[in-house]
């Protein structure tokens, strides 16, 4: 009768060793998993847009790539927050301090998606936490918190993003990751530096990339900014991942980029 009565007690406690034991399993794997992420946190200053309604950000890091969007009640203060995650390590590069990242936030019309304005910052990388960047919030003439800019010069057909990357001081790179975008569209390849770089004469290679649809949030134009980004572990130091960007200057098909 004394084990019987017993029984009870010892399941209950059992089963509360075994509760607590996976909730440790759970909570160290969260960790882990965290271990392995940074994020992106664009402040986007809404003062200066009229009756803003919706917005496409983008963000690129790490040679990774993600787009989200803003509106109604994500638009209803002075200031609007978004966070994108990213891994830290991935099959080409692992994030570095001195990294380099961009976020692009467009202001669009609610009802057409097309844009009115947009504007776009760079930033450094933190690989172990949190990277909070300013977006419309500074002058136009720097990339650190840039305001936004309208867009009115004539529209760009198929243009064609060309890549120039010096490697002279690079000759071991093998994989390599480019990323392009322009008007909230983003291209990506990974491509064998070696073989290209066989084919050069002056070690550097030249990664062409088409935009031959019209983007969602209206036609690519004159004036509009344009980012491209490399990847590789091979390139530290000084950064595994280097951004550079321009503004179309031309209504040609070609418009080049040196992305070291």
């Amino acid at each position: 009768m004394r084990i019987s009565s017993n029984l009870p007690y010892s399941f209950l406690f059992l089963s509360v060793v075994a509760l607590v034991f996976s909730f440790a399993l759970l909570g160290s794997s969260n960790k882990a998993i965290a271990a392995g992420k940074f994020t992106i946190d664009p402040k986007i200053n809404l003062k200066k847009l009229d009756n803003p309604n919706k917005l496409k950000v983008v963000a690129s890091a790490n040679g990774e790539n993600q787009t989200k969007y803003l509106e109604g009640k994500d638009l209803n203060s002075e200031t609007a927050t978004v966070s994108f995650e990213f891994n830290k390590k991935n099959d080409v590069v692992t994030a570095g301090n001195r990294d380099e990242y961009f976020v692009c936030a467009y202001d669009l019309n609610a009802q057409t998606d097309q844009m009115k304005s947009y504007s776009c910052v760079e930033g450094n990388l933190k690989p172990n936490g949190k990277n909070t960047i300013s977006i419309g919030s500074g002058p136009g003439v720097t990339l650190s918190t840039g305001s936004f800019q309208t867009v009115n010069g004539e529209e760009i057909k198929n243009p064609i993003i060309r890549v120039s990357i010096p490697l002279s001081d690079r000759k071991d790179v093998k994989d390599l990751k480019v990323v392009t975008m322009i008007k909230g569209e983003i291209e990506s390849k990974t491509i064998d530096a070696q073989k290209l770089l066989k084919k050069s004469d002056d070690n550097t290679i030249i990664v062409p990339f088409v935009f031959d649809k019209i983007p969602e949030i209206g036609p690519i134009q004159k004036g509009d900014l344009f980012f491209a980004c490399v990847s590789a572990n091979e390139l530290n130091p000084p950064e595994g991942t280097e951004c550079e960007h321009r503004v179309t200057s031309h209504t040609g098909h070609i418009h080049n980029l040196v992305a070291r």
